[in-house]
């Protein structure tokens, strides 16, 4: 007399499955923290481009590391935040995450033609499936993924614009 396998079927579909998913899933989070990655870099790189042609005042700068939000008010600041916001709406970046930094500190004058200057974004990347932030949730860190990314220009040009005033569009904040 034939024996039936169907049930045995079954339970190997029961066993392998939970594997099955847990890569289909990690694959599909792998992919996401590789796009996110790709997004926010070219952010950065874009952010530092417009650095290079519009690069902010030290003391401007200086105030977001005091706290003060009037390190927003430059024209050249706007504007190198705005593109640093990623325009597909996955990665939203505020202006929170994004540095903007002379990198040669033993330079005295650092915002000089010649001169570099950086732009670093710190953003974290939560997971899209459940599964892998319910194994991350056991190790600590939730599934989420911290992503640091920094890109470097030279500096080409002092935001130089015959559209303003002074023909600068980069301002010193006023006392």
């Amino acid at each position: 007399m034939p024996r039936r396998s169907t049930g045995q079927s079954l339970v190997e579909m029961a066993l392998i499955a939970p594997i099955l998913f847990a890569l289909l899933f990690a694959i599909v989070d792998l992919g996401y923290y590789i796009w996110g990655y790709s997004t926010l870099f070219s952010a950065a790189r874009a952010g530092a481009e417009v650095a290079s042609q519009l690069p902010p005042y030290e003391s401007r700068l200086a105030l977001r590391g005091a706290g003060d939000p009037r390190w927003l008010e430059d024209p050249c600041v706007q504007r190198i935040l705005e593109v640093t916001n990623d325009s597909t709406g996955f990665f939203p970046v505020d202006a929170n995450q994004v540095t903007i930094l002379y990198p040669n500190t033993l330079d005295p004058n650092p915002r000089r033609l010649g001169g570099t200057i950086e732009v670093r974004i710190d953003y974290v990347i939560e997971p899209l499936t459940p599964l892998v932030s319910f194994i991350n949730t056991m190790l600590g860190d939730n599934g989420t993924m911290r992503i640091k990314v920094t890109a470097q220009r030279t500096i080409e040009s002092l935001g130089n614009n015959p559209n303003f005033a002074n023909g600068i569009a980069c301002t010193e904040p006023q006392p």
